[in-house]
């Protein structure tokens, strides 16, 4: 399985940064540490290569923060469904709880382990792939997305915690400091994100518990597809349901899985679909989903599956349903 959207994003906002520091993709690409990988690539970044490029990065700019910046850089609505599942949430602690079930589904899948005290929860994380380097390179890029997305969610900055790094980079602790308001040490038995339990606290201000269920539900289903063998009806499906809404095109995810966009509309017909259907299917799912369960307006849930107007969504969910998205909440509601 791959994570298109968010590994995309992930490679834009890297080659952000390095534009800011006169650092040009040209540069980039002509590095020996990406061996044959080629600028045309970078539509269908797969894992495997996000740790040569980071390292590239990283030796590109001589930026000991290049990860750190990065990872502020999140944002949180790359990350689909899970994005909007964490936006739910009434709690940072119940985000984490989500994060720890569900990480697997949005990325690499880096097992973390909580430990608790009576005034803190540790977060600690272990990486098993590549070069020392490049490990370091993922634990700073991921402790910083954290706490990025801890901040989106509560709208707060705050200095209370303690990121430890088990790597030595004492030298650049006023670089880390001017990025981070987190208090950071390094050369430590591991490397963890302390928290203080006053801000796990901390209520999350878009919390939605009737979406919370929703955006959970969709989470389990995704994990649970994780090793399933699924035909290409169900793969395109599962790669709609976890953009959120903001549905690639066809040619986007015949890329995603690994074959040409005839193959794929192909291997569509022979399981009796087609990319147009299985995109309204999600849509209606979704549609009944949000005024069933949810306070969301017409024009909320219009934009939440990408409609430019309520009015193109309305004339979707009758063609769909035979009633107005009036009627079907009515319905639902007695």
């Amino acid at each position: 399985m791959t994570y298109q959207p968010i590994l995309n994003h992930l490679f834009e906002q890297l080659l952000m940064i390095l534009a800011e520091q006169g650092v040009s993709s040209h540069q980039l690409f002509e590095l020996p540490e990406l061996g044959t990988f080629k600028g045309q690539e970078t539509q269908t970044i797969e894992r495997a290569k996000i740790l040569n490029l980071l390292q590239a990065g990283a030796a590109l700019t001589n930026d000991p923060t290049l990860m750190i910046r990065l990872g502020q850089r999140t944002d949180i609505t790359s990350l689909g469904t899970f994005g909007f599942a964490l936006m739910s949430c009434a709690t940072l602690q119940e985000a984490l709880k989500l994060l720890l079930r569900y990480e697997s589904i949005i990325g690499p899948g880096f097992p973390f382990q909580t430990l608790e005290s009576d005034e803190d929860i540790i977060l600690r994380i272990y990486i098993d792939i590549g070069n020392p380097l490049q490990k370091r390179l993922l634990t700073e890029l991921a402790f910083s997305q954290i706490i990025r997305i801890a901040q989106i969610l509560t709208h707060r900055v705050t200095n209370q915690g303690e990121l430890r790094f088990s790597h030595d980079d004492a030298s650049s602790l006023q670089a880390y400091k001017a990025t981070l308001s987190v208090p950071i040490k390094f050369n430590q038995s591991h490397s963890e994100l302390m928290i203080s339990k006053s801000i796990i606290k901390a209520k999350i201000t878009s919390s939605n518990p009737v979406a919370h269920v929703i955006f959970q539900q969709q989470c389990e289903d995704l994990l649970r597809g994780l090793n399933r063998i699924e035909n290409f009806s169900a793969a395109v499906r599962r790669i709609l349901i976890q953009a959120g809404g903001k549905f690639p095109d066809i040619n986007h995810i015949a890329r995603t899985l690994h074959v040409s966009e005839s193959t794929l509309r192909r291997r569509l017909r022979n399981d009796g679909n087609n990319f147009r259907m299985i995109c309204d299917e999600v849509r209606n799912i979704l549609a009944r989903q949000y005024l069933a369960a949810t306070e969301l307006t017409v024009a909320d849930i219009a934009s939440l599956l990408n409609y430019s107007e309520p009015v193109s969504f309305r004339r979707a969910f009758v063609r769909w349903n035979g009633m107005t998205p009036r009627d079907y909440r009515q319905q639902k509601a007695t």
